[in-house]
């Protein structure tokens, strides 16, 4: 999880084609949409030096024969700005034209998706040229600016030349934002063996005066007065066009806040941060305003990446599928990555209504292809996307599986504590949390979850869970402490550790020692693991209608946490007398992973030998549900990394 490589959405097209599994047959009919992509690629390299063929992506018979054997409705073209107008009022779109054309003659779909952000080589040299640039040593890149005073008038004449060139061969479109592969976020130097850069790098890209201006202006927006604004930071400007951003080079703001602990260095990061994340959340719907009015029918998708919540980034994993939902697009997201990475969207999707495709980050070997599979349908994906090479090595396996990916929400009770505040004090170190991160990776073959943070929380997703596991976020927001207490009181099951105290972004502990209570008095567990009886007895505490137990280990006594996470999942009444608990349908540490569907579970082996399992299910886990396993013990043998399933019968 720290390569930055997992954003690349494109790589894929540098992989080697290991060619088809000719003894497969074509995977044929899906149940919900597959499509996939990478047309155009080669050309738009060609221009800028960095390919020579004589490789073509173009839509060539062979291709066609290839969509046809994989089973997707539509392919999608990556069109950009620098190959359309390659001569100032030029406009050219055949090469497009000509893939839409045959992919419409074969019966499959046209999506483009669109580098507007890359400008031609004439107009790099142009005055009203506005580039990236970055605010901690001044290079700029060869992309526009989202904050470029001219960017709005570059989009819609490309759009507006687009459908009057395309006319009806445009389906789905996917939106692109000025990044490095138009994915929601900032550049981070993935597209330099695209296009070559000579200042690149992942950090904070908001350098040019407009970025800048644009700052001040969301910061009087949101404070009105400079007083307040002052009093809030601890600073002392004069003036509103003095205000500036805190200290950036290597998230130096964040470091002086954690250093100091002190509400206004904390005050000062968190505002920063959230006016850089919030810039995509403005900029997205006004992007797909414009859209619709070139395309008012045509499905949006917009496209999130990385896989990753480094703040540099610019990724808020929450605020990007709420504002999606509101304006009605689709998210493309990040596959083949970490389980905690894909949980951390598909939760904020599925909470706000938000429709969940994935993506993979590049070259995806068959038995990988399995394992992003059997991840995607343990997120609920409704769309998936993967490269044509992928899909076409994967054929034997997938013509089988792909029965399992219905697009139905497993069901999950439990969740995993995001810690948003102290992630961003950190300037997201590490990608995720690691503690909270790893405890979801390791633990996954005992457990399923969802991911919630402080945003989540504050709109009311805990009402969706029994249980929160929270051992991550020493320093909250105020309003999260106030809900987990109003959601315990309710019924909920707070599972935390020692922590070492936990406080408001303003320093308060008390909400947390009222809501935690005192230290447990039993000593930490040995190497024999907990002792039930004592738990119950020495560290769980009834608040209201639910309770908080706490533990006497630390958060990177992982093992021992993993065993209460998983005793809290399948065997609540352990922790806590009368509580109820998710159905047992696994819960061993064998390294097998289960998902719960609607009307079926299915069992993973990502391993390399073969695992048989013994599974009995709990007839009270099932007496209120009107579909159920039968028989109550069934046994599985799994070969490896294969899916098994056992579909769900009426009564």
């Amino acid at each position: 999880m720290n390569r930055t490589c997992l954003i690349v959405a494109a790589v894929a097209l540098l992989a080697a084609c290991a060619g088809a599994q000719q003894d497969a047959p074509p995977i044929g009919k899906t149940r919900i949409p597959w499509y996939t992509g990478n047309m155009s690629v080669y050309p738009f390299m060609s221009y800028w030096g960095t390919f020579a063929g004589p490789a073509s992506d173009l839509a060539t018979p062979q291709r066609i024969a290839q969509l046809k054997r994989i089973g997707v409705f539509a392919d999608c073209d990556y069109q950009s700005w620098c190959m359309v107008e390659q001569a100032p009022g030029n406009w050219d779109f055949s090469l497009y034209r000509g893939n839409a054309d045959a992919l419409h003659d074969a019966g499959l779909g046209y999506v483009p998706f669109s580098w507007v952000h890359f400008p031609p080589k004439w107009y790099l040299q142009r005055p009203e040229f506005v580039p990236y640039q970055c605010a901690e040593h001044g290079g700029k890149l060869l992309q526009l600016s989202p904050w470029a005073p001219n960017v709005w008038d570059i989009y819609r004449e490309f759009y507006k030349r687009q459908r009057q060139a395309m006319g009806e061969r445009v389906g789905w479109i996917r939106m692109s934002t000025p990044s490095d592969y138009g994915e929601i976020g900032y550049p981070a130097a993935m597209t330099s063996w695209l296009v070559p850069q000579k200042h690149a790098h992942a950090g904070y890209w908001c350098g040019d005066p407009y970025a800048r201006e644009d700052f001040r202006a969301e910061m009087r927006r949101k404070f009105r007065g400079l007083a307040a604004l002052n009093a809030r930071w601890g600073t002392a400007f004069a003036t509103w066009d003095a205000v500036a951003y805190p200290a950036l080079e290597g998230s130096q703001g964040a470091a002086q806040a954690r250093k100091s602990g002190s509400a206004q260095d904390r005050r000062r990061w968190l505002d920063f941060v959230d006016w850089y994340y919030g810039v995509w959340i403005r900029f997205t719907p006004r992007m797909a305003t414009l859209l619709r009015s070139i395309y008012p029918t045509n499905p949006l998708v917009a496209s999130v990446g990385y896989a990753s919540e480094v703040t540099c980034f610019g990724n808020d994993y929450t605020a990007i599928p709420k504002m999606a939902a509101r304006a009605g697009l689709a998210l493309q997201t990040p596959g083949n990555v970490s389980y905690y990475g894909v949980k951390r969207v598909s939760t904020a999707c599925h909470f706000y209504g938000c429709p969940f495709y994935t993506e993979p980050p590049g070259d995806v070997p068959p038995d990988a292809e399995v394992a992003r599979f059997f991840c995607d349908i343990s997120n609920g994906v409704q769309v998936y996307f993967e490269y044509p090479d992928n899909l076409d090595r994967a054929r034997a396996k997938l013509v089988t599986y792909k029965e399992h990916m219905t697009g139905g929400r497993p069901r999950v009770d439990l969740a995993l504590f995001h810690p948003t505040t102290e992630h961003r004090l950190n300037a997201g170190e590490g990608n995720f949390p690691l503690d909270v991160f790893l405890l979801g990776e390791q633990g996954r073959d005992r457990y399923d979850f969802d991911v919630v943070d402080e945003s989540l929380i504050a709109d009311g997703a805990l009402r969706r869970y029994r249980a929160l596991v929270y051992v991550a976020g020493r320093v909250v927001e105020a309003r999260t402490l106030a809900k987990l207490e109003v959601w315990v009181r309710a019924g909920g099951i707070l599972l935390t550790c020692s922590l070492g105290g936990v406080e408001t972004v303003e320093g308060d502990r008390s909400a947390w020692r009222r809501l935690v209570g005192p230290e447990p008095a039993m000593a930490s567990p040995g190497a024999q693991g907990w002792d039930w009886a004592a738990v119950r007895a020495s560290c769980a505490r009834r608040m209201g209608k639910g309770a908080v137990v706490s533990l006497p280990v630390a958060p990177s006594n992982r093992e021992r946490l993993m065993e209460a996470v998983e005793r809290l999942a399948h065997h609540a009444g352990d922790l806590v007398p009368g509580a109820a608990s998710a159905p047992l349908i696994d819960g061993v540490a064998d390294g097998v992973q289960s998902t719960l569907l609607p009307d079926r579970i299915l069992y993973f082996n990502p391993t390399d030998k073969a695992i048989t399992k013994r599974i009995r299910f709990r007839p009270a886990d099932w007496a209120r549900s009107r579909l159920r396993p039968d028989p109550m013990e069934q046994e599985l043998t799994l070969p490896p990394h294969s899916i098994e399933a056992i579909l769900l019968k009426a009564r």
